[in-house]
């Protein structure tokens, strides 16, 4: 999804019909949160990218809760924050402005949080 944010420059604002026919076929989620202008934002625990968070935890609550409600064992998910130079890094020293290591692992609390009690979508 995060890809598809950045093809179409927008949290897909204008595709829900088109996200609600493709979400029920996920197999897998690759846990990034891209934005308007790149498939991965710097750091989802800044509050610059609560939006783009909040779109993505959407999407996924309702993958889960639509394999849940089919009835599948599990659903993987890789939170994927990848190295530079997909992690923005400053000018000059290229070094990233976050650490990956703690985002991934922020995602990892965050996505079992949220999707661990996902009730079954009817």
């Amino acid at each position: 999804m995060s890809h598809w944010c950045n093809v179409c420059e927008s949290l897909c604002e204008d595709q829900g019909e088109t996200i609600a026919s493709a979400l029920p076929a996920v197999g897998h989620i690759h846990g990034r949160v891209g934005h308007a202008q790149g498939p991965q934002v710097p750091d989802p625990r800044a509050p610059e990218w609560q939006t783009a968070l909040e779109v993505h935890l959407g999407w996924w609550k309702k993958i889960a809760a639509a394999k849940c409600a089919a009835g599948a064992a599990q659903l993987t998910i890789t939170p994927e924050f990848g190295p530079p130079p997909y992690l923005p890094t400053l000018p000059w020293t290229q070094m990233p402005v976050a650490f990956q290591w703690d985002i991934n692992v922020h995602m990892m609390n965050l996505l079992r949080e949220h999707l661990a009690a996902t009730p079954p979508q009817r």
